[in-house]
């Protein structure tokens, strides 16, 4: 009897001990959340543009303030959301870069709103179009409801705690889900937003974009910024509610330090190098495509005239790469990861492999700047024999030779052109791979943007360039497709860096 009252005992202290700790636990939870509120804000866009705009190659009692009315959203286009932190004694708001990408570059285009609903204006500092991630400044005086709120400094671990706060839908805003951190270091299958992302339950959807996915602490663990979707037998997809993806603090928190101390860019390193791998495909009775075979690596395609390891580089074109700074790699994206992680001006080792021959090059490097740029552009549109490119007009504009790879294009669907319309010239005004409501295409001004727009689409194996007929009065939208393998049923993907 004693032993079973003992037992009895021991389970009830037990039981009190973890409703005691839950108890405490939720309430911490809570306040912590109720702290961070005030630093997340809802972007919203009043004025946007026909393409993107390329980014990086340029308290107590909150939440009854928070939800005691709904935005007044009149007049915006597209909304995300976003923090603010503080940087030299100066507030600023990180979002996601696909948020604000399509806004006008003129006042009045960005808005953001506060706790209390207050609304203010704000610019583009600058970002970086590959991953995702933009900073924007005020242009009015920030409130003292907006607080801000810091990276987290330690590493995320797997099973984490975690909570998503963001506006989905632009309805709802300071919603709050949580969940756990389920993977580390995701690579993404996209052409930008590809690196560095923390995968977690906590659930996120349009509108959550750029919103902090926060610590116990409150401090921000990742940006959210992707959901992912399954494909079903029938060709649809449906969103997995489980699989979120936010990019991880470390990179989060240099990137927008860059962008801050950089006038608005992350700092890249450009060795002059393009890198191929080409893939094969074929056609079905059903017009289905589906992979033949292709290249077992990544290969060294061309050297850039302005490589800073020209001489060293070019013997080995043509030869495939194994290794970058001592890491296998087995494709163009693997090579592209290793390659974010170096400075401007540090070295790179890479081992090539020629038919089973090895040898490892020590490849110098140099800041990407705009002549950089101009200079992948260069390279490319040389590279295409249907047209002639004149770099000195008022616009970059292309002279076409043939009808291939040429269409009239109505937004939605693709045209034959005719033999009038060849032998002329054409402004081009955006560029990437084309896709529905142009979700990948960047807009041109110069020859910089073209450079900008090949290194953020050249993984698609191909680069898409729209133009206009000048003496048309720009009634009619025009498409240039150059494919680098030059072959439709080959896919080269490329990267230029």
């Amino acid at each position: 009897m004693k032993t079973t009252f003992q037992s009895l005992r021991c389970v009830i202290l037990i039981t009190l001990f973890v409703f005691s700790f839950l108890s405490s636990y939720s309430q911490s939870a809570s306040d912590m959340l109720e702290n961070v509120l005030s630093s997340v804000i809802t972007v919203g866009v009043h004025k946007t543009d026909f393409a993107k705009q390329t980014l990086g190659f340029r308290g107590t009692g909150v939440a009854e303030v928070a939800y005691e009315k709904a935005l007044d959203m009149a007049g915006v286009v597209t909304s995300g959301s976003g923090f603010v932190i503080m940087k030299n004694g100066k507030k600023y708001v990180v979002t996601n870069a696909h948020v604000i990408e399509n806004a006008l570059d003129e006042e009045g285009s960005i808005y953001i709103y506060s706790i209390n609903r207050t609304r203010y204006e704000v610019r583009v500092l600058g970002g970086d179009s590959f991953y995702d991630i933009a900073v924007l400044e005020f242009v009015d005086t920030p409130g003292p409801e907006i607080t801000t709120i810091k990276f987290k400094a330690d590493e995320p671990r797997l099973g984490e705690t975690v909570y998503a706060i963001g506006n989905p839908l632009g309805e709802y805003p300071y919603s709050v889900s949580d969940g756990i951190i389920s993977a580390k270091n995701r690579v993404r299958e996209s052409y930008t937003g590809k690196f560095g992302f923390l995968q977690t339950t906590a659930t996120v959807i349009w509108g959550n974009s750029g919103g902090p996915l926060v610590d116990v602490k409150g401090d921000v663990a990742g940006i959210n910024s992707q959901i992912a979707f399954a494909p079903t037998p029938d060709g649809s997809v449906i969103w997995q509610s489980q699989i979120n993806f936010a990019l991880e603090a470390k990179l989060s928190e240099r990137l927008v330090n860059d962008i801050i101390e950089n006038d608005g860019r992350v700092m890249r390193a450009y060795f002059g190098m393009e890198i191929g791998q080409s893939f094969e495909y074929d056609i079905d009775w059903f017009g289905n495509w589906y992979l033949i075979g292709g290249e077992g690596m990544p290969v060294l395609t061309g050297v850039l005239p302005d490589a800073p390891s020209y001489s060293a580089l070019t013997p080995h074109i043509g030869s495939g790469i194994s290794h970058v700074n001592g890491v296998e790699v087995r494709n163009v994206e693997e090579v592209l990861g290793e390659m974010e992680n170096i400075r401007p001006g540090s070295p790179v080792s890479i081992t090539f492999d020629d038919n089973g021959t090895t040898s490892q090059v020590s490849v110098s490097s140099k800041l990407l700047t705009s002549t950089e740029l101009e200079s992948i552009a260069r390279f490319v549109l040389d590279q295409n024999p249907d047209i002639e490119v004149n770099y000195n007009d008022i616009m970059l504009s292309v002279n076409p030779f043939s009808n291939d790879n040429f269409y009239i294009f109505d937004g939605y669907d693709f045209y034959e052109t005719d033999d009038e319309m060849l032998d002329k010239p054409y402004y081009v005004i955006a560029a990437g791979v084309s896709g529905d409501a142009l979700q990948n295409m960047w807009i041109i001004q110069d020859l910089k943007d073209f450079g900008t727009a090949m290194k953020l689409s050249a993984l698609g194996g191909m680069i898409d360039m729209y133009a206009f007929d000048p003496d048309s009065e720009g009634e009619e939208l025009l498409m240039f497709r150059q494919n680098f393998s030059g072959d439709d049923y080959i896919i080269k993907t490329a990267l230029y860096y």
